[in-house]
């Protein structure tokens, strides 16, 4: 294998959208994308090769539907499972050819640097791809854009398709939008960019939920990363509960945006946006051909909603501009306000209405629940607890007895950490602009349940 020249490596990246067939994770060129539409039985074409599983209609326009298991091994015939397929079809457009490709699933958008795509092999028996490795490990399979457009043509010269009416010349192509994902909530429609898009998931369950109102529900794991759940009336929905998430985010975390369907991915004319929408998460609307209008989300605003938690580097720990914790908090009121560092808490849970501290739980209120099966040790910090808080500390549990959880300060709204003194013992203190909050450190357990 040749190392890749200078050239190579100080070259940009390229954005590629990440796409799942069965087992196949699969890559192709975001420029080649324009749009992602709910996956629909293609019809049947009475010339057809064996690669083609049929056509679309789109735009006035008939579109080869191509069969990707005609090369990649494991995978159903569409033909054989054209009633129960879902997913999407992709449609690309190479050098004037427009075809579509059903896939199962849209993993957002993924910058690749020029030296790993230089360092891409040629699959051992499918022209139509190239391997690459990534840095976790895993192999994404690069779809060439060239290979399906040859496909393409071909199909659509067997079948008779033709294809005269082209979607947008070069020079109107290059003037759209970046690629836009659009989902559905409650009956709108919603769009954000799609590089910050990393997935598309059935909704899992909350390992933290937040009971007291604001733009958060909760905390769900994916993929080994914390995920902050927008509540959906931020987005004007009433319903609690959606059956999908799509995860948002940067290098600073990640926030889930509750959605009932995913429906496309689509690149839009600037004469498309229209002015500011009502709503803080809003930055207009999108008129396409469709009766309703596209909300399109502030990336900015939301990616602001995610709590930020402390990396410990030496940069940070010497920052002198912002003077604010990279922490987020939960404040509680235990006769004191508390304030718990959010990356301790893992579920926040409401105590049964007839809960109530048996006597012989002594002075610190030491006594244990069950959780998930297992015997939690509790303290009270409250004179009449109504949520608990579980703790993990160090591998060790513990249920922390509350009066009240009020809100959650976000990273960089709090003062940094300083030290004061109680009753002879140090502690520490974080303010806002409006109120001081006794930091909760798990060390200090004894006293807080004594004062």
């Amino acid at each position: 294998m040749t190392a890749p020249s200078a050239a190579q490596t100080s070259a940009p990246a390229s954005t590629y959208a990440m796409l799942q067939l069965g087992s196949w994770q699969l890559g192709v060129d975001a420029a080649l994308v324009q749009q992602a539409r709910p996956y629909e039985v293609p019809g049947a074409l009475a010339q057809a090769t064996p690669e083609l599983a049929g056509s679309l209609t789109l735009e006035q326009q008939r579109l080869p539907a191509l069969d990707l298991a005609h090369w990649l091994p494991g995978l159903p015939h569409s033909s054989t499972d054209a009633g129960t397929a879902g997913g999407y079809h992709l449609i690309l457009q190479h050098q004037g050819i427009r075809l579509a490709l059903r896939v199962d699933q849209l993993g957002g958008m993924r910058e690749l640097p020029a030296a790993l795509l230089a360092a891409a092999q040629p699959h051992s028996s499918t022209p139509l791809l190239r391997s690459v490795t990534l840095d976790d490990g895993a192999t994404l399979h690069l779809l060439d854009g060239a290979s399906l457009a040859s496909q393409a043509r071909s199909a659509i010269q067997a079948a008779q398709l033709g294809q005269d009416h082209q979607h947008q010349p070069a020079s109107e192509e290059a003037r759209l939008l970046p690629p836009m994902g659009v989902f559905e909530l409650a009956g709108q429609r919603y769009a954000l960019p799609a590089e910050l898009i990393h997935e598309v998931t059935p909704c899992p369950p909350m390992s933290t939920a937040f009971l007291w109102g604001g733009p958060l529900r909760g905390v769900v794991d994916w993929r080994g990363q914390h995920v902050y759940l927008l509540a959906p009336t931020q987005l004007g929905a009433s319903q609690n509960e959606t059956a999908m998430l799509a995860v948002v985010g940067d290098q600073h975390g990640y926030l889930g945006l509750p959605i009932d369907a995913a429906t496309t991915l689509r690149r839009f004319r600037p004469d498309q946006l229209s002015g500011a929408e009502d709503g803080a998460l809003y930055t207009g609307l999108i008129v396409d051909d469709q009766a309703s209008p596209i909300r399109l989300l502030d990336s900015t605003a939301l990616l602001q909603l995610i709590p930020r938690t402390a990396k410990t580097t030496q940069q940070q720990c010497a920052d002198s501009v912002l003077q604010r914790s990279r922490d987020a908090y939960l404040v509680c009121n235990t006769g004191i306000r508390l304030a718990v560092p959010i990356q301790l808490v893992e579920q926040v849970c409401v105590l049964p209405a007839d809960f109530s501290l048996a006597a012989d739980q002594g002075e610190n209120g030491s006594g244990s629940i069950t959780w998930r099966g297992l015997a939690l040790p509790l303290h009270a910090l409250g004179q009449a607890p109504t949520r608990m808080l579980v703790i993990r500390h160090e591998e060790k549990v513990l249920g922390l007895l509350v009066d009240a959880v009020e809100t959650l300060l976000p990273a960089l709204t709090a003062s940094l950490p300083r030290a004061i003194r109680v009753a002879g013992k140090p502690f520490r203190v974080i303010s806002t602009r409006d109120a001081s909050y006794t930091l909760f450190e798990p060390e200090q357990l004894d006293f807080f349940s004594t004062h």
